[in-house]
């Protein structure tokens, strides 16, 4: 069986300087049983959030009325990040996106997912939302994502649009989130010869653990879903 390929984040997280020091990183996360719960409930308010005036209040009980208990604490949290980072926006017309393959080769592409686009002063904007606290890339490494991101979405009547990547993750060495809204005048999109170099390392180290016969640690069997009270409509993917 052929090992998963992980999301466009992990993908730019765990891609070293070279190709061994990606090989090692791809030990680590194969080998590691991971989380079995998402922010599937905290990306799903988003795009409700930046739509509608809703009180903060709901938006967490929202993010924290579905999905693994064992995220909910999480997404409450990160549902209130997003609220104060809507707030003085006002009502936007929120479209959402679908999510587009960045293909490296016939047999592999990597999912790039912004959730939604919406239109604020006559000018697009895409929204990326980076939710966890840790184990995310550094500002190199949403350089990367933002490039991905334009590099799909970026086209055609959406030539022009602007990016808002979201991280709402711990600054180091502290425990608490902030929140960190970037545009692309905070990540200059790279070349495309540089995106190439940089994904050809993980292609290259994921095909060697392949041929190697490394297999994804099998994870704990997670609990029966408790959807709970669906104010937002149906999950999108972690």
């Amino acid at each position: 069986m052929a090992l998963p390929i992980p999301p466009l984040q992990d993908v730019v997280r765990l891609t070293g300087h070279d190709v061994n020091s990606t090989i090692a990183n791809l030990r680590r996360y194969y080998g590691g049983t991971g989380s079995n719960w998402s922010y599937a409930p905290a990306k799903r308010l988003a795009k409700a959030v930046f739509s509608s005036s809703i009180p903060r209040e709901a938006a967490v009980r929202a993010c924290g009325s579905t999905g693994n208990k064992l995220g909910r604490p999480y997404n409450e949290e990160v549902g209130g990040l997003i609220w104060d980072a809507a707030q003085g926006r006002g009502d936007l017309m929120c479209h959402p996106l679908s999510p587009q393959q960045l293909n490296l080769r016939p047999d592999f592409a990597i999912t790039v997912d912004p959730l939604f686009f919406f239109r604020e002063n006559g000018k697009t904007t895409l929204f990326y939302l980076q939710p966890r606290r840790g184990h995310v890339p550094g500002r190199d490494g949403l350089r990367m994502i933002a490039s991905a991101i334009m590099s799909r979405f970026a086209v055609d009547q959406l030539s022009d649009a602007e990016l808002l990547l979201l991280d709402l993750s711990a600054p180091e060495g502290c425990k608490k989130r902030s929140i960190k809204p970037y545009t692309l005048a905070d990540l200059p999109l790279l070349e495309a010869n540089e995106m190439e170099a940089f994904f050809q390392r993980f292609v290259d180290a994921y095909d060697i653990l392949t041929a190697e016969g490394v297999t994804r640690k099998e994870r704990s069997k997670q609990p029966p879903r408790d959807r709970g009270d669906d104010l937002f409509g149906g999950d999108l993917p972690a």
